[in-house]
């Protein structure tokens, strides 16, 4: 009887499903049967218990009906305007393209940028003032080439008028080289008044390219 008790608990010990199993007493008997070569690999002795017990696959198929319960939830919830869009993949991401720079969005602006938008396709000049650190720079009038929500503005035929402080620098020594001042493609900066220590300059470019974070006002020229 005692014989019959020790081989009952000594198979339990080397059965993995049982409560009993002993990995240590499984793996020096020769009672221990090897799996096949085709026999799955697990990363740790919890992975294996869980696979075995049935636990794993449990799991496995709640995952799968949450993830289904979800998805029908997210789809009843879309109207036919966010249905998903397709797109090109570009650096692992998907994006769609499509009308995505400054000139189809120019088209879409409204407000302020509309009318903005309204004076570069009239060909009417506007006033832009410009700023400095420390309040208005002076202004630029000209026509507006393309522009943006962050308000850069690229111009044409822009005339400019600014002010600043009066430079007192000694001349330079040597006579004028006549030829560098001929090749200088840069606009002639003319000095139109000279008030104490400011004055007041001009000067016409054909293109320039304003930063938003110069612009203070914009008006329409009439």
């Amino acid at each position: 009887m005692a014989d019959d008790e020790s081989s009952t608990t000594s198979d339990e010990s080397l059965d993995v499903k049982s409560e009993k199993f002993d990995p240590l007493k499984a793996l020096y008997s020769s009672k221990t049967q090897l799996s096949s070569s085709r026999a799955p690999i697990y990363d740790n002795v919890s992975k294996f218990e869980a696979v075995m017990s049935g636990l794993s696959e449990r799991i496995k198929k709640k995952s799968k009906t949450t993830s289904a319960k979800q998805g029908e939830c997210s789809r009843q919830r879309l109207v036919p305007g966010q249905e998903p869009v397709s797109g090109t993949r570009i650096g692992g991401r998907t994006r769609n393209l499509e009308g995505k720079n400054v000139l189809s969005k120019m088209q879409r602006t409204l407000g302020p940028l509309g009318v903005l938008h309204e004076c570069m396709e009239i060909r009417t000049r506007v006033k832009v003032y410009t700023r400095n650190a420390r309040g208005i720079r002076g202004h630029v009038e000209a026509y507006v080439a393309a522009f943006d929500r962050h308000w850069n503005l690229a111009l044409e035929d822009c005339f400019e008028v600014w002010t600043r402080k009066v430079k007192r620098k000694a001349p330079a020594l040597g006579a004028p080289n006549e030829t560098r001042a001929k090749e200088d493609p840069a606009p002639k900066v003319v000095v139109r008044k000279i008030e104490r220590k400011r004055e007041t300059l001009e000067r016409h470019v054909p293109q320039l390219l304003l930063r938003g974070e110069q612009v203070a006002i914009i008006v329409k020229i009439n």
